[in-house]
């Protein structure tokens, strides 16, 4: 009997057992991602979007129905929401449902030695500095900006 090869990009689910109500999301979400414990949850909940890689068209539509079916008294927290996961959130209405994004990772660049790296952000942070924190470079230790366009990737943060 063969054990069964679990696709690198497919798309997991598991509860936290270092915090509790918290859900780690990773692969990536698509047509045969299964988003039913959505519907299922029960108490607050955070659901860390970290090890998202991404999202296509198909698993944006699944996502939009899963998340439409948590539970009406179910308080739910996007975490950790890593770029692929901003950019839908900016460009769909409806992703986060009413659930709500406390961090997320903003891709940092060094304009002075070209270092890259992604650093989380609180929400809550930028909303009420109405900027992001200073970045320090890993490598020379300049100011990173973000990588993209900051008003656009930060469009979601700064409605409550």
């Amino acid at each position: 009997m063969t054990a069964a090869v679990r696709e690198p990009d497919a798309f997991s689910v598991r509860k936290s057992n270092e915090m509790a109500g918290t859900w780690n999301l990773a692969g990536v979400i698509d047509e045969g991602a299964d988003l039913s414990f959505l519907e299922r949850l029960s108490g607050p909940t955070r659901l860390n979007m970290h090890g998202v890689r991404r999202i296509n068209s198909y698993g944006v539509r699944a996502w939009i129905e899963a998340v439409r079916k948590v539970p009406v008294d179910v308080a739910f927290e996007l975490i950790e929401c890593p770029p692929s996961v901003v950019d839908q959130i900016n460009m769909v209405a409806g992703f986060t449902g009413r659930g709500r994004v406390t961090s997320f990772f903003a891709p940092m660049i060094c304009d002075k030695c070209g270092c890259e790296k992604e650093e989380l952000f609180l929400t809550e942070d930028y909303r009420s500095q109405r900027r992001l924190p200073d970045v320090k470079c890993p490598r020379c230790a300049a100011v990173m900006q973000v990588d993209d366009l900051e008003e656009q990737y930060l469009l979601f943060a700064r409605e409550p």
